[in-house]
């Protein structure tokens, strides 16, 4: 599509350059690639990755996501979904948040009631 918009259109660079026409990579050979981003994805998002689910993410995007070509479709599986694990570790459960402000709140209170001089208060 690039090579239409801008370098067909000129009879001068179309005279220099050759189209060279290349397929996107078969599963297997995404699987490598993916084997071969691996520690950087789990070094950038500090989570491990099995290599079942290299292979899965490969498969996987090969046969649903078709608006895109391998390897980049499986690329960008396998980063959001560490992205989506790593926000999940990160974030606390919504009642031991809870928990922890009422803890929170009533240290606080102990605190202010032991240096309350006031007995009418106690």
């Amino acid at each position: 599509d690039e090579y239409r918009l801008h370098i067909e259109k000129d009879a001068a660079l179309e005279r220099r350059f050759q189209q060279v026409l290349v397929e996107p990579p078969s599963v297997p050979d995404t699987v490598s690639i993916l084997r071969g981003l691996r520690e950087r994805f789990e070094l950038h998002h500090g989570v491990r990755i099995q290599d079942t689910a290299l292979v899965e993410a490969a498969t996987l995007s090969d046969r649903y996501i078709t608006s895109r070509f391998l390897p980049d479709k499986a690329i960008d599986l396998v980063d959001e979904a560490c992205a989506q694990i790593r926000t999940e570790i990160d974030s606390v459960p919504a009642e031991l948040d809870a928990v922890n402000r009422r803890v929170l709140q009533l240290e606080i209170e102990e605190a202010a009631l032991k240096t309350e001089k006031d007995a009418a208060s106690i």
